[in-house]
């Protein structure tokens, strides 16, 4: 960080030109460093910092542009004036003043002014300015902050000391003074209401009564629960029941006479008593299927790989032996199929037996075959 403070022009007198700077900006409210930017004061009223408890006074902050950069004559004609140089020789020292700063600014350094602020250069090569807390507002300049906090009032209500008897003239001119306050008729009263005590009983009958019916609520979700429960088992089971009716219907009759040659040769009449066995082993059939779905859920059979290697697939189903799963074998001419039959009663179990396999096996893709 370089500190602009001193230059010196041909001549061996110095001169200090961020001082003038900063005298200019008590005086005015922009000052224009010829060919490199300007100052701007803009006026700001007293503020109150509740938080902190201070009132700052009124002050002039600073902003820089670039922008403004024709030259107001200001400057040039202070150090003229102060140091009795002429117009071209306090010219030409702002001049070397602004290229010594351009130079600095260019090498990434920050250029300071004393009491006004600080200057350099942003990543897109845009000159900022950091303002000092000067207050440049020469009507409050050197005005501190003024600290505050906030009056505590008592609330308390001083009462007259009435048991003192009057004992010399102001005190009964204090008693007179009395007599001649209206007194004001004091607002109605409402009329008392009856309210009558509850007795201990009558509340010890209602905890009793909310208990039971309490009690009878949840022996009747106990008995729905049950009714429900009952009610979905024996509908699991309606086919079962049919087939062992249908299947007593059978003994109770006698023995069918043997068909005779025409009946056996005419394939339109059909055996009766052979085609109501068939139905009711196909009705036997589906129910114990029902049962056994209900009971153990269906079954799904999980594809491992579909190995040419006899040895390979030997292997994988000796594998999956051991982790005790039921391995399910097939093969299609060469080709040797491996994987595992178990039955399932919802999906997800489907997907934990193929992310366990997959740890198990390293393969990939699983393919899933249910029935």
């Amino acid at each position: 960080m370089y500190q602009l403070k001193i230059f010196k022009p041909v001549h061996t007198m110095q001169i200090d030109i961020p001082a003038h700077i900063e005298k200019l900006l008590f005086l005015h409210d922009a000052l224009v460093i010829p060919g490199f930017g300007g100052f701007t004061a803009m006026r700001t009223p007293a503020s109150t910092d509740y938080v902190g408890g201070t009132v700052n006074p009124p002050a002039k902050t600073l902003s820089f542009s670039e922008n403004l950069t024709i030259d107001d004559g200001l400057l040039t004609a202070d150090i003229a004036d102060a140091h009795g140089l002429s117009t071209e020789d306090a010219s030409r020292t702002v001049e070397e003043f602004i290229e010594k700063m351009r130079n600095l600014l260019d090498q990434r350094e920050i250029v300071t002014l004393p009491g006004v602020g600080r200057l350099y250069k942003n990543y897109v090569q845009k000159i900022q300015f950091l303002p000092d807390a000067t207050n440049f507002n020469a009507s409050s300049y050197g005005l501190p902050p003024l600290q505050f906090s906030p009056i505590a009032r008592s609330r308390e209500v001083e009462q007259a000391q009435a048991s003192h008897s009057p004992t010399d003239a102001g005190s009964a001119v204090y008693t007179n003074a009395q007599a001649y306050i209206p007194n004001t008729p004091p607002p109605p009263m409402p009329e008392p209401t009856y309210a009558p005590e509850r007795s201990g009983g009558s509340s010890s009958i209602g905890t009793v009564l909310g208990i039971f019916l309490l009690l009878a609520a949840l022996s009747a979700g106990l008995w729905y629960w049950q009714h429900r429960k009952n009610a979905a088992e024996t509908a699991l089971k309606p086919d079962t029941e049919a087939v062992d009716t249908d299947r007593s219907a059978p003994e109770d009759k006698s023995v069918p006479e043997t068909p005779t040659k025409e009946e056996t040769v005419a394939p339109s009449n059909p055996d009766p008593n052979k085609a109501a066995q068939e139905s009711l082993e196909a009705k036997e059939k589906a129910a114990r299927e029902k049962v056994n779905i209900a009971r153990n859920g269906r079954e799904c059979i999980l594809i491992i790989a579909s190995l040419s290697d006899k040895s390979n697939a030997e292997k994988l189903r000796k594998l999956l032996t051991e982790e005790n799963y039921q391995e399910f074998y097939e093969q299609k001419g060469k080709t040797h199929v491996v994987g595992i039959r178990f039955y399932y009663l919802k999906p997800a179990e489907i997907e934990a037996k193929k992310n366990a396999l997959k740890a198990l096996t390293g393969v990939n893709y699983i393919a899933v075959r249910k029935k």
